[in-house]
């Protein structure tokens, strides 16, 4: 076991498009916040090729670089990570979002076998029944500050293995 493994309980963690994008809105905010612990192999962040096709299409959309201001530079810095992510072949498709775009998140987290879909999408975090679908597949749907609290008390004391 390395040190990194001593030190905490490393999840897998599938993030919607929008958590991306806000990462670009704000320098310090909570989903950049998020992408650093990922980057730091605090957890695992998996995704699909359609994930990844999306969040490259969405963050150069020129209205919405203009919009949110952020440059295609920045962008791009934030889309040259993604292959560091796993990178899942979805085996299945589930059709259990009321949005049929979100479906590609869903599939995703259940083909990567995560532990946590990351969203701030409502369509996503409210709907019950796709929840308790999800629920037997041992995904859970949080939004950013909940995942966060979920690493933060996966942290194990490094004093207690000494």
């Amino acid at each position: 076991m390395n040190e990194r493994e001593q030190r905490w309980r490393v999840y897998r963690a599938t993030f919607d498009t929008n958590i991306f994008v806000r990462s670009l809105v704000q320098k310090e905010n909570l989903a950049n916040h998020l992408i650093s612990l990922w980057l730091e192999g605090r957890f695992v962040l998996v995704l699909s090729q359609a994930i990844v096709d999306e969040i490259r299409g969405v963050l150069l959309r020129p209205a919405l670089m203009r919009e949110l201001q952020y440059t295609r530079a920045e962008a791009m810095r934030l889309i040259n990570l993604l292959p560091q992510a796993s990178i899942v072949e979805v085996t299945s498709s589930t059709e259990l979002c009321r949005d049929p775009t979100d479906d590609k998140f869903v599939d995703c987290a259940i083909s990567g076998r995560v532990q946590f879909l990351v969203s701030t999408d409502n369509d996503l975090i409210d709907d019950a029944g796709l929840k308790q679908a999800l629920f037997e597949f041992g995904v859970t749907i949080l939004d950013p500050p909940n995942f966060l609290e979920k690493i933060q008390e996966a942290e194990i004391n490094i004093s207690d293995f000494n």
